[in-house]
């Protein structure tokens, strides 16, 4: 009996294993704009014309930009988001939930922040985060989802992701390690192996040649 159990163990412990070496990885900076000095909001920001959730918060306009692609494959492993969310009260802590989804998967949480305030509907109070995917992100498409929670009562405040706005559907990002693997086509040239291999190759077809034309002058 002791011995399944101790099996049962060991086999609990390499699935969890193996399953936290699958596990995706992200680094992500954070940027408030009301404690950065000379905040300004980003002019590309589009305004959020649908969203999944809102209730007294919702989002105001958000950016994303994509870069990272050290293989040209069209796939990026840097994420930077910004957005701009509003209340009608005349402050509100929140604090905001990042996914990654790929088709038909589950979705995926990359990032919780910290908390932060939004004051009415200010412009100084935007936030962004700058992401490195680091392992575990398979080449695809991906839908970015953003949730707003209360900070005391963590209740949901609002919700937008890529099946409301198509800025945040369809990205093409892939992990670091993926990213960094080149593939690189190497010309062989043979050598002085070569060359003699290609020169005795052609001796012998000359003197085959010159061994049929004999036997054909005989012949006549």
């Amino acid at each position: 009996m002791k011995i399944f159990l101790i099996l049962a163990l060991l086999l609990s412990t390499i699935a969890t294993t193996a399953a936290a070496e699958q596990a995706p990885s992200a680094k992500t900076q954070e940027f408030y704009g009301a404690m950065e000095q000379d905040s300004q909001p980003l002019e590309s920001a589009g305004l959020v014309r649908s969203q999944s959730f809102s209730t007294e918060v919702w989002f105001h306009s958000i950016d994303i930009e994509l870069s990272g692609d050290l293989n040209n494959n069209g796939f990026y492993h840097q994420l930077y988001v910004e957005f701009d969310a509003d209340t009608n009260r005349s402050s509100q802590a929140v604090f905001a939930e990042f996914s990654l989804q790929r088709a038909n998967r589950p979705e995926q949480v990359f990032h919780t922040s910290s908390i932060f305030t939004l004051y009415g509907q200010s412009r100084d109070d935007w936030f962004a985060i700058d992401t490195t995917l680091e392992a575990n992100y398979p080449s695809d498409y991906y839908t970015l989802i953003i949730r707003l929670y209360d900070a005391s009562s963590g209740w949901l405040l609002a919700e937008l992701s890529g099946y409301d706005e198509a800025a945040l559907d369809l990205l093409p990002l892939e992990d670091y390690e993926r990213d960094r693997q080149r593939v690189e086509v190497i010309a062989s040239y043979g050598g002085s192996f070569g060359i003699f291999s290609l020169l005795g190759l052609s001796l012998l077809l000359w003197q085959r040649k010159k061994a049929q034309a004999v036997s054909s002058e005989l012949a006549g």
